[in-house]
């Protein structure tokens, strides 16, 4: 079973047609922040909800329900408060009901999904460099065999043994100085996972960010995958 993971899509929805263009597969994992930052959030979460993709929430996802922006920086606070401002009802109640954490059992392998850490589900960013002990705590304390993370845009794989921990990377805003798309395929029988990337139209993106009257860095950074 090959299945396609991806993450931190931001209402991005160039990026995310153009991989779904790439995707076969009738089950889909998203590690949550399909909203924020860019201009088409219900756009996105209708790809998803067609798609019966399984999702957990992200801190934008949250932030789009609460009102909370603590800790955002002014960039992605004023994007929030638009986003607000745009997202419907519908929609608001699809990201309310996304959970923290998804545990999926697929032929005795336990793959656990989070958009920060275990830890902290929501807000803790694990990078490449984190360390191999770390990590295999994570494993350890779900009883994992597989985990996924996102929240840092950074892409990644360690294994361990079986064991396996990645980062598909980001779909709308990737931060690895590469400003193509990022996702992941798991071959979940074959405990393997390989990042992929994929160019997308960005000044359509940043043409709706100025029509929107939203931070023009929002799409400059996108070309530099920063």
């Amino acid at each position: 079973m090959i299945l396609p993971v991806i993450s931190d899509i931001h209402g991005n929805l160039s990026a995310l047609e153009r991989v779904l263009e790439k995707i076969d597969s009738d089950r889909i994992l998203c590690c949550g922040d399909i909203v924020g930052y860019y201009t088409q959030p219900n756009e996105c979460i209708g790809k998803l909800r067609q798609l019966k993709a399984i999702s957990v929430t992200g801190n934008h996802d949250l932030a789009c329900v609460t009102g909370d922006v603590h800790g955002f920086n002014p960039y992605a606070k004023e994007a929030m408060d638009w986003t607000k401002k745009v997202i419907k009802d519908r929609n608001i109640e699809f990201l309310r009901n996304l959970k923290r954490k998804i545990q999926i059992k697929i032929n005795d392998v336990n793959i656990m999904m989070v958009h920060g850490s275990p830890r902290d589900p929501i807000s803790e960013y694990i990078f490449p460099s984190t360390s191999d002990s770390t990590l295999k705590s994570f494993l350890e304390s779900e009883n994992a065999d597989i985990l996924i993370m996102g929240h840092t845009h950074t892409p990644f794989i360690r294994k361990f043994g079986d064991k396996l921990v990645f980062n598909p990377g980001s779909i709308g805003q990737p931060r690895d100085g590469d400003s193509r798309a990022s996702f992941a395929c798991l071959d979940v029988p074959a405990n393997e996972v390989k990042i992929y990337r994929i160019k997308y139209d960005i000044d359509k993106v940043v043409t709706a960010i100025g029509d929107e009257k939203l931070p023009s860095f929002l799409g400059e950074r996108l070309y530099d995958g920063i």
